[in-house]
């Protein structure tokens, strides 16, 4: 199982690291798309960062606590993600798949969170 925890993480990992090498396509002269750019960056980087320290946290209640935090940063990168394309900020296509990405990662957040509570 612990496995798998780490196959997660990788992923998480993956995900925060195709977000800044999507933000870098972005049109950063433009006030809307650097906002956006840098807070998904950063909410990005917070699931991946709160996963890792699920992983090492000590007590059931710091391991919930970690993947609740994960759990919101990613639901709050889906709806960035989702105002960009809506509003054309970056490469569509691209979004998209990311679009795709988060929505499973927060499944796969949710689930683990009801196996743990």
């Amino acid at each position: 199982m612990d496995e798998k925890k780490y196959d997660l993480e990788d992923r998480l990992i993956k995900f925060a690291v195709e977000i800044i090498n999507l933000s870098r396509k972005a049109d950063w002269n433009d006030y809307a798309s650097r906002y956006y750019q840098q807070q998904l960056i950063r909410s990005s980087g917070s699931v991946a960062l709160n996963f890792g320290e699920f992983l090492g946290a000590s007590s059931q209640k710091d391991k919930l606590n970690k993947l609740n935090i994960a759990h919101k940063e990613i639901k709050e990168c889906r709806n960035n993600i989702l105002i960009q394309i809506g509003a054309e900020l970056n490469i569509v296509s691209e979004l998209k798949i990311l679009s795709r990405e988060s929505l499973e990662l927060i499944k796969i957040l949710r689930a683990i969170i009801k196996s743990k509570s």
